[in-house]
């Protein structure tokens, strides 16, 4: 699926003592990023305090890209929390942005096949994921551009503005309630959770013939990436992961996929274009 190449960089956060785990996982992002020829933008000092940094440092890029020209900033951040890991080297988060103008409509064929110039690209600034909690913001996609500012700027000030608002999950809960205001709510698209943002499942030694119940939600064989949120004891849960990511030309990683995640987001584009004016 052509998304035109868009420029786009992947932002995490690593600071505090160095973790073997988490750097083997920031290992999987920097191979992806070599392979398609991104960035990676990697915070490693606090700007503010504890989880207050992921609005921080997405404002502080944001900035520094649109004082660029146009040409030569960022189209869009994929924000990734540093408990994921990249299971799928082939695939490019553009391969789930909305398609350009002049993509198909309608019939099973993903291709730009019929003209169709109205569907409503410009509007959507931010691909996000919940979960039985709400909103995850652990892996986001975000456009650059002066929503977002307007969104993380936001973000980091809820606190100081709103004291008496319980923020549950700090930065995600104040970005949560943010998105269902007039403001900011008609432009995210609220996309499957597996698509970027696959949770780790039952698995236990990774074999074709291993036999487990998964939920939707669960990330399986031909999956983008693992995201390790709220999970106790990361290091053990994420080695096995590793493992598998680290070896993914041979074994589990390299597999028969379970998903058809290539038709199913052009699917689910092609149905969201049909429904709009």
């Amino acid at each position: 699926m052509n998304r035109e190449n868009p420029r786009i960089a992947t932002v995490t956060a690593q600071f505090g003592e160095p973790q073997h785990h988490y750097q083997r996982a920031l290992r999987t992002h920097l191979v992806h990023s070599i392979i398609h020829g991104t960035d990676v933008h990697v915070l490693c000092e606090n700007i503010v305090d504890d989880l207050w940094n992921k609005p921080a440092f997405i404002l502080s890029i944001l900035l520094d890209e649109l004082a660029k020209p146009k040409e030569e900033r960022l189209e869009w951040l994929m924000w990734v929390d540093r408990d994921t890991i990249v299971l799928d080297n082939c695939r490019s988060p553009a391969s789930f942005l909305p398609p350009a103008p002049g993509w198909a409509a309608n019939g099973p064929d993903p291709a730009y096949i019929t003209k169709r110039d109205k569907f409503p690209k410009g509007n959507i600034h931010l691909l996000a994921t919940t979960d039985w909690n709400g909103l995850n913001n652990g892996v986001f996609l975000l456009r650059v551009n002066r929503w977002s500012v307007d969104l993380f700027d936001s973000i980091l000030s809820y606190r100081h503005y709103k004291p008496d608002v319980e923020l549950k999950f700090t930065e995600q809960s104040a970005m949560e309630l943010l998105l269902q205001e007039e403001k900011f709510r008609h432009n995210v698209t609220w996309i499957p959770q597996w698509w970027f943002n696959a949770y780790p499942g039952p698995q236990r030694d990774f074999t074709a013939d291993e036999q487990v119940k998964l939920e939707a939600y669960h990330a399986r064989p031909g999956d983008f990436l693992v995201h390790f949120a709220g999970v106790g004891n990361r290091e053990e849960a994420m080695t096995p992961w590793l493992r598998v990511a680290e070896l993914r030309t041979s074994g589990w990683a390299a597999g028969p996929t379970q998903r058809k995640l290539d038709y199913e987001v052009a699917d689910f584009w092609r149905k969201r274009a049909v429904k709009s004016p």
